[in-house]
């Protein structure tokens, strides 16, 4: 029956996706008036513009009011522009308001849909975040630290502090504010290099145009160089008279036969029309040299270094304009030099090096995705004549294309910064979920004495409630799965969990183990409030307080009570999702582990009461309430191996096992409910163990009978 109930589970989960999808998300919720109420004091607020939502603000005329307003800069709501979704799987809506130089005049929390800030309290942190913004640039470079950080700010930096247990919800909140503000800043410049933005400001024709351009992370030269986006290629003194050899041009460098291995030419290569590298190795002014002389073809920057680069001596090196040969599918592609006098950051530029800045040729195009060979021609002149010269050619190689290009655009994107910063908890977290793997593949050593299986779980349950919970912030919860719903429903993507990597590595884990062992790899081992609550059973075990057994009629019953709120929870999404964002409440996790009991008095009551349910009931909240544990049991008939092993005397007649399980997860004939198991191995420890278990204590005794012979005395 319960198998059965639990198929429809399992249907319901799908299908709740596919109802969700008649739902649209919202745009704007503000109106011409709320703008007014904010800048009314000291802006006029022009009408909504059509093509771009933005409320552009003018400056008032203190002289005379029938002047033509100046444009001053512009309001708009973020979600318009990058609806950022947060923890909640919701996007955070800010008012942002800044001027024509992309100066932040005003960052102000309007909604959000956070589960550990709908109190007063969180949303005055999280409107105390959003206030930073405002004096700062979309030109700054913007840190965010822990809560506890103190603030700064100069002309060109900004570190931030942010909140706690916020770490999802403030990275959230950075991205939708910085974005859509350099979108209506491009849309800005759009409209004003055509002319649709006069000095008197009072013509506004935005277009969406494109705002939507990517933003260009800072790279410093050691990186570029990593990510093969700049090659370094060096020949040598030797290299050079090698390949001369055979010429009449051969031993023209006499500082070759005594140093050959000192380095002649060295060059920086690198494709710099694509603008992740172009914009980190020129200056502005660089960049737009480049761009204006390419248009919509591309562009190589070849920089020479060391004692042949300004050789004037053409018996050694002729200084040809376009030393190098390029080409791709064995097609010849043809270059032409542009002069360059901006900035590169390359060492030694300009007064130690030679720059090369070669322009493709449009009738040739070029395919950056694609590999293509570069080579450079060194010539060397002899004899008395013009024409008396010889050419040698080197390879320049540059690999950044194909899988180089795909892995350098993932390590740009706003997460990965995060993954790096937290690589010791991630590669912690990793080696925790190794050894777990290997003790519960390896369960019947683990469980070999009733000693070591109770250290290592102790032990355990320690790191994942201290490590994993209190310190990682790793608690997985039925709002990670109500918002993974409600975002693919909407159309979006689950990219958004990936600013939490140890969400996003527990999450993988779990799902994996699922198909293994079941729900009790994470119940029993990796929730840190479950981790909680067994701890506080042990300990209050050991002062002499020992919990109850719910008689099994009642047991039976209450543990429908998590499915039936899963149910709830699942349907409130569809019906009233405002609603579900109270209902998920109903799990302690946020106030317990997240923020440490720091929250108002209700959500601390209702943490603490689950807890003190743990003394009396055995896990009482993971067994009859826990939304997620139903959630995950849902998942039960994709389980397709019994990990524990059996006998045919479990259940008849022994009930060993059946009266130890604190879970109840055992019935009368011994058959064990998955779903229902937290994988203590408190059973497959009893299955080994000879002083134990029924059948190997009756095994034993019959190996020792012994058969009594007495002599007989007398005569026959």
């Amino acid at each position: 029956m319960k198998k059965i109930v639990l198929k429809n589970l399992f249907g319901l989960l799908v299908a709740v996706v596919g109802l969700l999808c008649l739902h649209e998300a919202s745009a704007s919720t503000l109106k011409k008036s709320d703008i007014e109420q904010i800048f009314s004091h000291q802006y006029t607020v022009g009408e909504l513009n059509p093509n771009v939502p933005v409320w552009p603000l003018f400056l008032k005329s203190a002289t005379d009011a029938n002047t033509k307003p100046t444009l001053f800069g512009y309001a708009f709501e973020s979600v318009d522009f990058e609806p950022v979704r947060g923890y909640g799987g919701k996007p955070i809506n800010i008012l942002v308001a800044i001027d024509t130089q992309g100066n932040f005049l005003e960052s102000k929390l309007i909604s959000h849909r956070e589960p550990l800030f709908r109190s007063e309290v969180g949303i005055a942190k999280l409107t105390e975040f959003a206030a930073q913004y405002k004096g700062l640039s979309i030109h700054h470079d913007i840190q965010l630290y822990d809560h506890k950080a103190k603030t700064s700010r100069d002309d060109k930096n900004a570190a931030l502090h942010g909140v706690q247990a916020g770490t999802v919800t403030v990275k959230a909140i950075d991205r939708t504010i910085l974005q859509s503000a350099t979108s209506v800043a491009l849309a800005h410049q759009e409209a004003a290099k055509t002319g649709n933005i006069v000095g008197a400001g009072n013509a506004i024709a935005l277009s969406k145009g494109q705002i939507n351009e990517t933003q260009i992370r800072s790279l410093h030269p050691a990186e570029l160089e990593w990510r093969g986006m700049v090659q370094i290629s060096q020949i040598t003194r030797g290299q050079i008279e090698k390949a001369f050899i055979g010429t009449r041009a051969v031993g023209a460098d006499k500082l070759a036969a005594k140093s050959p291995d000192d380095i002649a030419l060295q060059f920086h290569v690198a494709l710099v029309s694509l603008p992740a590298i172009g914009r980190n190795i020129l200056d502005d002014e660089g960049w737009r040299l480049v761009a204006a002389n390419r248009r919509d073809s591309h562009a190589l920057m070849v920089i020479e270094s060391g004692p042949l680069a300004k050789m004037m001596y053409e018996s050694q090196r002729i200084a040809d304009d376009v030393p190098f040969v390029l080409k791709q599918n064995g097609k010849t592609i043809g270059l032409r030099s542009i002069a360059y006098d901006k900035g590169v950051k390359v060492p030694g530029y300009p007064t130690q090096t030679r720059a090369h800045f070669l322009i493709i040729d449009t009738a040739t195009p070029l395919d950056p995705t694609q590999p293509f060979n570069l080579t450079f021609k060194l010539g060397r002149r002899f004899g008395t004549f013009p024409n008396q010269k010889a050419y040698v050619e080197f390879p320049l190689p540059y690999y950044f294309h194909g899988w180089r290009q795909v892995v350098s655009n993932y390590l740009d994107a706003d997460w990965v910064g995060t993954w790096i910063k937290r690589s010791g908890e991630i590669a912690t977290l990793l080696i925790a979920l190794t050894l777990l793997s290997i003790a519960l593949i390896r369960q019947h050593k683990l469980t070999a004495t009733t000693k070591r299986l109770k250290q290592f779980r102790v032990g355990f349950l320690l790191f994942t409630l201290i490590g994993i919970g209190w310190i990682f912030q790793g608690q997985l919860s039925i709002v990670n799965i109500t918002a993974a719903i409600d975002s693919i429903a909407s159309g979006n993507d689950l990219s958004f969990f990936l600013t939490d990597p140890i969400t996003v590595i527990l999450w993988i884990f779990v799902g994996f183990t699922l198909f293994i062992w079941g729900r009790g790899t994470f119940c029993g081992w990796l929730c840190p409030f479950g981790a909680f609550q067994e701890l506080v059973s042990k300990s209050m075990r050991f002062i002499g307080l020992r919990h109850k057994r719910i008689r099994p009629s009642i047991d039976r019953k209450l543990k429908w009570i998590k499915y039936i709120l899963l149910v709830s929870l699942l349907s409130m999404l569809f019906i009233s999702p405002s609603t579900t964002e109270i209902g998920v409440e109903v799990e302690p996790f946020k106030t317990a582990i997240s923020l440490y009991f720091v929250r108002d008095w209700p959500y601390v009551l209702w943490a603490v009461t689950c807890l003190s349910l743990s003394v009396v009931v055995y896990r009482g909240y993971c067994r009859y309430i826990c939304p997620l544990g139903a959630a995950l049991a849902a998942f039960n008939p994709l389980r397709k191996w019994g990990w524990i092993a059996r006998r045919t005397e479990c259940g008849t007649p022994c009930q060993t096992c059946r009266s130890r399980c604190d879970y109840q997860a055992i019935d009368q004939v011994g058959k064990i409910s998955y779903s229902e198991c937290f994988q203590c191995m408190d059973c497959v420890a009893i299955y080994q163990d000879k002083k134990q278990c029924l059948p190997l204590v009756k095994e034993i005794k019959r190996q020792h009978i012994v058969i009594q012979i007495h002599a007989v005395t007398g005569n026959l």
